[in-house]
């Protein structure tokens, strides 16, 4: 069977890694072939968006989306690795009124300077810091800026604090809860965390690994998952697209965009302008699949992004 090509949602469960899930597809579905579109902790549960066979050249542009977050906070609770599996750093009881607790997440909106977890996949120096932190090396935490947006207050009953939440690309839920913590002088960490979102697709139309297990033992292909499998023409949904066929198509294929391909996007040439920044096409093919990915940029014409020929 030729390898699956597209997007594939699946629910991942707590207590198994990112890596854990993208072997058990590998598994299931017999290809090599398979990466995903960002990673969740090993506590967390939710949305993993899975890249199949060509779609692993997607990477870049659907780890750029936004994601959203339901999250219990612990209050009273601060651990190494910010959540519940770590070690208790300090504990100290919670007697804060929930006018405060209020005041405070209403504040944890916008763009935020927050130190990035010392157990996370991010670089200093060469070496992850998750490398440093499982050596007992000291290591300052880099800065980053995110943006946390929607936020939705679920339930209050303290010291629990339930919460859903959308972020920007590369943020950390863990950086945001134990802020919260700190704001409030009792110090916080995450007790569950799911993600709900990774734009534009939701978990309610992900497929957990047994249920895939099982659909694929019953001799099903993944176009019979619905929802739960994007094939390549369908990834991108907010792209603009066009088609080609015959020798634009060929000279595609080949590396070269041509002049009526050139003058068909001068709309998307001009909103590059307008924008000041690329606008990214889709280039469907003859067959209707995904051929090609094209950039418009500021001034500088089009350029070839991706071709997925054969």
């Amino acid at each position: 069977m030729a390898p699956y090509n597209g997007l594939l949602l699946i629910d991942k469960p707590s207590g198994v890694t990112s890596h854990d899930v993208v072997g058990e597809v590998r598994r299931i579905l017999g290809q090599k072939s398979v990466g995903h579109a960002g990673t969740l902790d090993p506590l967390a549960t939710g949305l993993m968006v899975i890249l199949l066979g060509h779609a692993t050249k997607l990477s870049d542009f659907v780890l750029s989306q936004n994601k959203r977050y339901r999250v219990e906070i612990q209050l009273g609770v601060v651990t190494d690795m910010g959540d519940r599996t770590g070690t208790v750093i300090s504990q100290s009881d919670v007697v804060v009124p929930t006018e405060e607790i209020l005041s405070q997440l209403e504040k944890m909106v916008g763009e935020l300077v927050l130190p990035v977890p010392i157990y996370s996949a991010t670089k200093v120096a060469g070496k992850r810091l998750y490398e440093y932190a499982r050596k007992d090396q000291l290591i300052e935490a880099p800065q980053k800026s995110m943006t946390f947006y929607n936020l939705e207050v679920v339930e209050i009953q303290a010291p629990k604090v339930v919460c859903e939440v959308s972020c920007s690309k590369g943020s950390y839920i863990r950086s945001w809860v134990e802020e919260f913590g700190r704001r409030l002088g009792v110090g916080g960490t995450v007790a569950e965390l799911r993600r709900l979102e990774s734009h534009p697709y939701n978990v309610h139309e992900a497929v957990s690994l047994p249920y895939l297990k099982e659909f694929r033992g019953m001799g099903k292909t993944l176009e019979d998952l619905g929802p739960g499998f994007v094939p390549m023409a369908e990834t991108l949904p907010g792209w603009p697209q066009c088609s080609v066929k015959g020798r634009e198509e060929q000279l595609l294929k080949n590396g070269q965009i041509s002049h009526d391909l050139v003058s068909r996007l001068v709309v998307a040439q001009k909103q590059a302008h307008e924008r000041q920044g690329p606008v990214g096409i889709k280039v469907l093919g003859s067959d209707g699949d995904l051929l090609g990915l094209i950039e418009a940029l500021p001034l500088q014409g089009l350029k070839i992004r991706r071709i997925f020929a054969g």
